[in-house]
C-alpha cells in the first residue's frame, strides 16, 4: 500500500511540474562585480602551450643580429696576448678595469679611455692603436667579465617578475622566457617602455602575433632587441564572469580570445540537468553606465545553426535555471528516492 500511494503522489507531482513551466525554481542574483571569493581556475591549456612556444622561439632566436654594448659598472678583462706571462716592465699581460659611471676605464700607460656604448670588438681596435705606442704589433683581447649595466625590468603577469642582467643581445621574447613565461592572468598584450631622446617611449606588441612566426629571420627578430633600462610590462587580462547553472561559476581571466561556448567550458560546462540553455544571457557594458543585455540560444549554437559570439572583458554570462528542471531535481528526485527506500522497507 505504501508503494501505491507514493506512486500516485509522484504522478500528480509530475503533472504539476509540466504545468508550472519555467516560472518555478530560484533564479540567481546577478551583479556586474565578481564574486568575493571566486572558485580557483585551472590554468587553461592554451596558456601552457603559449609558454612552450615562447621558450621554443627564444631558443631559435638565441643569436640575433647585434653585439653587446658596454656600459657603466661592467667589468672588462683586457689581455695582451704578445706580452709574456709574468713580464710587467711596461704593462701586465691581463688587466681588469671597471667602467665608471661616466663610461670610461682607466688603464696603465693609456690613462682614461671611453668605453660605454662600444662593443668589445671596437674596444679591441682602440686599445690596439693606443698600445702600439709602447708595444710592437700588440694583440689585444677584450671580454666582459661582469655585466652590471645592462638591466631590463620585467613586470606584470609573468611567472618570475624582476630585474634581469643582459649578458648579450636579447630580444623581447628572450626576456619573457627568462621571466618564466606569462602567468594565467596575463592578457595578450606586451608593453615595452624605453627612455628615448625625446623622453619616455612606449610600444605595444600582441604576444600571439609575435609567436605565430617562430621561424622569423634574425633581421626581423633584431628589431625586438631590448636595451638597457627597458621596462617590459605584461598587463593582466580583463575578466569575464559566469553565473547560474554551470558547474563552476566565478570570474575568469580573458587571457585569450573566448567565444560563448569556450567561456562556458572554462566555468566547467553547463549543468544540463538544471540549465535553460535556450536563453543564456550576456550582460555587457557599452560605455559609461549603459548596459546591454543579449540572449543567445545555446542549443542553436551547439547545433551550428547560430554563430558562437565572442566574449569581451567585463562580460557577465548568466545561464538561467529552468523551473521545470529545478522542480524535477529538487522534489520529484527526492520523492523517487523516498519511493525506493519505502519499497525496500516494505
Amino acid at each position: 500500500m505504501l508503494v501505491s500511494m507514493a506512486g500516485k503522489q509522484l504522478f500528480f507531482l509530475v503533472l504539476t511540474v509540466l504545468g508550472v513551466g519555467c516560472t518555478a525554481g530560484p533564479q540567481p542574483q546577478h551583479a556586474l562585480l565578481p564574486p568575493a571569493s571566486p572558485a580557483p581556475v585551472a590554468q587553461p591549456p592554451a596558456l601552457s602551450e603559449l609558454n612552450q612556444t615562447l621558450a621554443a622561439v627564444a631558443l631559435q632566436a638565441a643569436a640575433p643580429v647585434g653585439d653587446y654594448r658596454i656600459g657603466p659598472e661592467d667589468l672588462l678583462q683586457i689581455t695582451l696576448f704578445n706580452v709574456p706571462e709574468g713580464e710587467s716592465n711596461a704593462t701586465p699581460r691581463v688587466t681588469e678595469a671597471r667602467v665608471s659611471q661616466q663610461g670610461v676605464i682607466t688603464l696603465p700607460l693609456l690613462g682614461q679611455i671611453p668605453a660605454s656604448g662600444r662593443t668589445t670588438a671596437e674596444m679591441e681596435k682602440i686599445l690596439k692603436e693606443r698600445y702600439a705606442t709602447y708595444l710592437r704589433n700588440p694583440l689585444v683581447g677584450v671580454t666582459v667579465k661582469e655585466y652590471r649595466s645592462q638591466r631590463v625590468s620585467v613586470i606584470g603577469a609573468v611567472q618570475r617578475p624582476g630585474v634581469f642582467e643582459l649578458t648579450g643581445p636579447k630580444t623581447l621574447i628572450d626576456l619573457l622566457s627568462m621571466a618564466g613565461g606569462v602567468s594565467q592572468t596575463a592578457g595578450r598584450q606586451v608593453h615595452l617602455y624605453r627612455q628615448g631622446p625625446n623622453g619616455r617611449e612606449s610600444q605595444i606588441f600582441d604576444l600571439y602575433t609575435l609567436l605565430r612566426r617562430p621561424g622569423a629571420d634574425p633581421a626581423e627578430l633584431a628589431k625586438l632587441i631590448v636595451q638597457a633600462g627597458d621596462i617590459i610590462n605584461v598587463p593582466e587580462a580583463g575578466m569575464f564572469f559566469v553565473d547560474g547553472a554551470v558547474k563552476r561559476p566565478g570570474s575568469f581571466p580573458l587571457n585569450r580570445p573566448y567565444t560563448l561556448s569556450q567561456a562556458l567550458s572554462a566555468a566547467g560546462g553547463v549543468d544540463f540537468e538544471l540549465a535553460k540553455t535556450s536563453e543564456i544571457t550576456v550582460i555587457r557594458r557599452q560605455g559609461g553606465n549603459e548596459i546591454a543585455t543579449v540572449s543567445y540560444n545555446f542549443d542553436a549554437i551547439k547545433a551550428g545553426r547560430a554563430p558562437d559570439p565572442a566574449i569581451e572583458a567585463e562580460d557577465v554570462i548568466v545561464v538561467p535555471v529552468s523551473g521545470a528542471k529545478y522542480f524535477v531535481r529538487r522534489f520529484v528526485g527526492s520523492l523517487i528516492h523516498g519511493v525506493s527506500i519505502g519499497s525496500f522497507m516494505y
